[in-house]
């Protein structure tokens, strides 16, 4: 599968390409049949600001859109470290259609993470995601997955404790089940593992996920600033 790489000056570039490449891909969504099944990480920046703008603009219908989570703190619903309340603030209250919104399970009924792993698990059953949009981590890391956690499980759904911090992240196996990959790389700190991502590095979460039908990358200069580039006389 060929990785695509969208280029833009700084981030708020990319943050509005994003935005406006999703509304205009919701746009074209087919009006019968199963909504748009779209799972989103932590760090997206002002993509969550700016769809609504964009939605409203080209009219694309946010009934449409079924949202999920790749990671978060497990956490209580208040806790301004929660991934899902964050992202739905961003989106600046998008009139979401009832049972569209599928956040990771809180500490509230849930014995542990692990509980609450299994049961995220067993909501996401075999959902194949339209679109994942997720972000680059500096260490390769997508999705809450770090190098260290990237290989293969036979769960959807992991519980991870790291230093006294509970988190919840789908593994790769849901995530190579989505149509299309987009990942947002920004800095320069995040520049090596971008290189080596497009490079097909598997060993790194990032370079190991790819879409099925697309994988499109969105970087600011700084991110990309060790890729190649490529001049074409037409």
């Amino acid at each position: 599968m060929t990785v695509r790489v969208h280029r833009f000056p700084d981030a708020a570039g990319v943050f509005d390409g994003v935005a406006d490449l999703l509304a205009h891909r919701l746009a074209a969504w087919p009006p019968r049949g199963k909504g748009f099944s779209l799972c989103v990480s932590d760090g997206l920046g002002e993509v969550g600001d700016a769809l609504p703008r964009h939605m409203l603009t080209i009219g694309a219908n946010p009934a449409r859109l079924i949202l999920w989570w790749s990671d978060d703190s497990f956490v209580d619903i208040t806790d301004p470290s929660r991934v899902s309340t964050k992202t739905l603030a961003a989106f600046g209250g998008l009139p979401f259609a009832a049972g569209n919104v599928h956040p990771m399970p809180t500490p509230s009924g849930f014995a542990d993470v692990d509980a609450a792993a299994a049961h995220y698990a067993a909501e996401l059953g075999n959902t194949v995601f339209d679109l994942a949009l997720l972000t680059l981590a500096a260490d390769g890391g997508v999705a809450g997955l770090q190098p260290r956690t990237a290989e293969e499980s036979t769960h959807t759904v992991l519980g991870q404790r790291s230093a006294g911090v509970e988190r919840l992240t789908l593994t790769l196996d849901p995530l190579k089940r989505s149509t299309a990959v987009w990942m947002i790389a920004i800095g320069e700190a995040t520049a090596p593992a971008l290189a080596r991502v497009v490079a097909d590095d598997a060993t790194l979460p990032g370079g190991a996920l790819r879409g099925r039908r697309e994988t499109l990358i969105f970087a600011d200069e700084a991110a990309a600033s060790r890729l190649p580039w490529y001049e074409c006389d037409l």
